[in-house]
């Protein structure tokens, strides 16, 4: 039974059932972009499919970021300078090196996965502070979010390179 979806396996041990799904969509999405946009030439990474909408690169650039955002939220920690650029750089900023992109990639997401193996259960309901505005939020929502948030974008680089050919 090689190769099933991340979904489909054992729950990972160590860890609440919760925390097992949330790594089994990380490590759904890491495969995703695989599959989808590291195989990519530069070219095709940074293609768009209409002036004005996000390229491939810029999808991948924006879910390490936000990713790496959110994870800030959940468990504070200094962000490097990439990451403080924020949205509108990840999405419409000037190529980089696919190379540069992936290897970021890779570098947060064992770091995320890490910072999720390590969550203990008494973690997850703990408030901590969201962003500028002084709001509030349980830690398992932000990191739900998180895993959403990053789902929902490698669903965007599925259909921007069906679409690329």
């Amino acid at each position: 039974m090689a190769n099933l979806a991340p979904f489909l396996e054992p729950l990972v041990p160590g860890v609440s059932p919760a925390v097992s799904a949330w790594l089994k969509g990380l490590k759904e999405v890491e495969l995703h972009l695989d599959r989808w946009a590291f195989d990519l030439s530069d070219e095709g990474f940074w293609w768009r499919p209409k002036e004005g909408l996000n390229p491939i690169g810029g999808l991948v650039r924006h879910i390490t970021g936000s990713s790496l955002r959110l994870l800030s939220y959940a468990f504070p920690q200094e962000l490097p300078d990439w990451a403080r650029k924020g949205r509108e750089w990840e999405l419409q900023g000037e190529p980089e090196a696919k190379e540069v992109v992936e290897a970021r990639f890779r570098e947060v997401w064992a770091r995320l996965l890490s910072a999720f193996q390590s969550l203990r259960e008494e973690e997850l309901g703990q408030e901590v502070p969201v962003g500028t505005q002084g709001l509030k939020a349980p830690r398992a929502h932000i990191l739900h979010h998180l895993v959403e948030h990053a789902q929902h974008h490698a669903g965007q680089i599925i259909y921007a390179r069906k679409l690329l050919g």
